[in-house]
């Protein structure tokens, strides 16, 4: 019995796919499939209208999490030498002002010897100075020589603050012994990251830095919007931030700023979140999902997420016609929320899509 039930839909299946293949060279069209009244096949199709959503009060962003970068520093070498000592290691927490890395370079002595020879320099002008100021009043020194005098003093005082600022970012003096180098911490944070090694020979002009601080205290999630959505967000908007890793717990914030530039590939704008982390539980790379609250109400087209088809290269929905009718439909969608997923191009309410069974309509429709 269950044999002839199965031959039948299938003789059934035949006979509309002859029907509509028929109706669509009759036409000249061949991108649509038309199933005949009273099929079976139609037992096995869900059909959804297409509705826009006034009830939206938040949006839901995908986004990761990432350092706060008002309160980061990548430490970086003023001068080229090697690393001799490494005072901290990944995970210390630092104070401001703490020693982090002791360097050795050649470029200390000269530095000092630069500051020497600056101070003296100006030492002589300022003698010269104070010699011509005495006697010209006599007549004895020319306005020239004068303002020479002057000149040489002033250049000379530029050379010694130059100099002497050098040796103070180094923690340093003109007359201390040659000593190694220590660079310091500006802020106080935790050590996330160490790259540098002892003994590693480093760079002024180097793109990575020895370590990386930052005070995990405060983080920002970067989200994309779409540039449709600009208008759901506004800075200052409240948000809620869920991460894998702690299911069902929210981390509240707020929106810090809404980037300027759309992205030409994605079509989508950053959107940072500054989000309060005092027990640390937000690590920087985790990926976020940041629903932002309060949104405004806009109307928005949500589908069911199992009406979409994707190959990777497209995504589509079949649509059915009042006939009986299936078109196969390219569609533009944001990510997938809950089951749902934001229709931003290619629908408009009103329209009607297969949410079940959609995938063999698609498979008959392009082998027509």
């Amino acid at each position: 019995m269950k044999k002839l039930v199965l031959l039948l839909l299938v003789a059934a299946g035949c006979n509309d796919k002859n029907a509509g293949n028929a109706q669509a060279a009759e036409n000249g069209h061949k991108d649509f499939l038309k199933i005949e009244p009273g099929s079976p096949r139609l037992d096995f199709i869900k059909i959804e209208v297409v509705k826009e959503s006034d009830a939206a009060s938040s949006v839901n962003l995908p986004g990761k999490v990432g350092f706060d970068e008002d309160h980061t520093q990548r430490v970086a070498t003023p001068m080229d030498g090697r690393v001799s000592t490494l005072l901290v290691k990944v995970g210390d927490k630092v104070r401001a002002g703490q020693s982090l890395v002791e360097l050795t370079s050649p470029q200390v002595g000269q530095l000092q010897a630069d500051a020497l020879k600056a101070q003296h320099d100006m030492d002589v002008a300022q003698k010269a100075l104070d010699r011509t100021n005495k006697l010209k009043p006599e007549g004895a020194v020319s306005d020239k020589d004068a303002a020479q005098a002057e000149a040489d003093y002033k250049k000379s005082r530029a050379d010694v603050a130059r100099t002497s600022a050098q040796l103070r970012a180094l923690g340093m003096s003109a007359t201390d012994p040659a000593v190694r180098v220590a660079l310091r911490a500006q802020i106080a944070g935790t050590i996330v990251d160490r790259p540098v090694l002892v003994g590693q020979e480093v760079r002024a002009d180097q793109a990575e830095p020895l370590l990386t601080i930052t005070s995990l205290e405060v983080v920002w999630v970067q989200a994309d919007i779409y540039e449709q959505d600009l208008g759901l967000v506004q800075p200052g908007a409240a948000v809620a931030v869920a991460v894998p890793a702690y299911p069902g717990e929210k981390f509240d914030g707020k929106v810090g700023n809404v980037g300027e530039v759309v992205d030409p590939q994605t079509r989508t704008v950053k959107v940072r979140c500054v989000i309060p982390n005092a027990d640390h539980k937000l690590k920087p790379e985790m990926f976020a999902k940041v629903e932002v609250k309060d949104a405004g109400g806009h109307k928005i087209i949500m589908i069911p997420a199992k009406a979409v088809l994707s190959d990777g290269e497209k995504t589509r929905v079949v649509t059915a016609g009042e006939d009986h009718s299936f078109r196969v439909r390219t569609v533009t969608l944001g990510p997938e929320v809950e089951g749902q997923v934001r229709v931003l191009g290619g629908l408009r309410p009103g329209e009607k899509i297969v949410t079940d069974g959609a995938l063999f309509l698609k498979h008959e429709i392009e082998d027509m």
